[in-house]
């Protein structure tokens, strides 16, 4: 699996906060509080040993943690556009196939002279203009949503 900093980036940054905070803490005890002693980035005390695996360990669970969140959140956003692009490739299918078929019949009305020439030609500027919004439709990349009413949503496909 190729690398995806998306799914990575939460841990990533706990990882480098609990370095920073080792570090940081090392040199505060340097610098402030044990004045004179050697810089010691693994402290020899036992207790400021453990204290700060514990505050680490805590800040990279905590990025653990949110980045597991993050990446459901990415899982059903996924799943969604997965939903979405079967569900349109579906529609664009089915409804092409339909226009396809108005189209025969309209060519084969108009070879007969049973259907007028500028209805025709209007009939399949309407079709022709279905069948563009339906690829695009087809080739939507990113669900965006706009509301009409209430509780009424449609796809926004111009970009």
């Amino acid at each position: 699996m190729l690398f995806n900093l998306e799914r990575q980036l939460f841990l990533i940054i706990s990882i480098i906060s609990a370095a920073i905070f080792w570090c940081g803490e090392s040199l505060m005890h340097f610098a402030v509080l044990d004045y004179g002693q050697p810089f010691e980035l693994i402290p020899s005390d036992f207790n400021e040993l453990w204290m700060r695996a514990f505050i680490s360990a805590l800040v990279i669970i905590f990025g653990l943690y949110v980045q597991r969140q993050v990446n459901k959140n990415l899982d059903v956003k996924e799943a969604k556009m997965r939903t979405l692009k079967a569900t349109m490739n579906t529609v664009h299918d089915r409804v092409g196939n339909a226009l396809s078929g108005i189209k025969m019949v309209l060519g084969n009305g108009k070879k007969n002279n049973l259907v007028d020439e500028e209805i025709y030609h209007q009939v399949i500027a309407v079709i022709d203009e279905t069948f563009d919004d339906l690829q695009k439709i087809s080739n939507i990349e990113e669900i965006k949503e706009k509301r009409f009413h209430n509780d009424i949503y449609f796809l926004e496909i111009e970009k």
